[in-house]
């Protein structure tokens, strides 16, 4: 029962490590696409704040195809980022539920550990008690 249970720990422990990796990668990601955003955000308004006495027509048309573009670049971006964080809710739950059992583990470890303690305690109490009353039985005898 020991081993399975020392198996079952490791295979926790790699559950851990590997759900703390997914999520620092997905928490990296999330980082670069908030960059983007920036970026993006960055680039419409540059474009936005741009005023000239003389309107052309084709620049115009121009100018709001590319805020267009930079629109529904940042809708795709605003999609992953909502992703990436339903993702990393989701590893966090995991790893909360990983964490759970691992401590749910080591108390039920530590406490089988002190029981058996406390029986070789007894066991040692009995053997040297024993070993009293046969020294003073031989004494007796004598």
């Amino acid at each position: 029962m020991n081993q399975s249970l020392n198996a079952l720990m490791t295979k926790l422990a790699w559950q851990r490590n590997e759900l703390h990796t997914h999520l620092h990668a997905v928490d990296n990601e999330s980082i670069k696409v908030k960059q983007q955003l920036e970026e993006i955000e960055q680039q419409v308004n540059q474009s936005s704040t741009r005023s000239s006495t003389e309107i052309n027509p084709e620049l115009e048309i121009s100018r709001l195809n590319f805020i267009t573009l930079l629109q529904q670049q940042k809708e795709e971006l605003m999609g992953a980022l909502k992703n990436h964080q339903a993702l990393e809710s989701k590893l966090k739950d995991k790893l909360q539920r990983v964490m759970t059992e691992i401590r749910m583990l080591e108390k039920y470890l530590d406490r089988e550990q002190h029981s058996q303690r406390k029986q070789q305690e007894k066991v040692q109490e009995q053997h040297l008690e024993e070993w009293v009353i046969q020294r003073r039985n031989t004494y007796e005898d004598q």
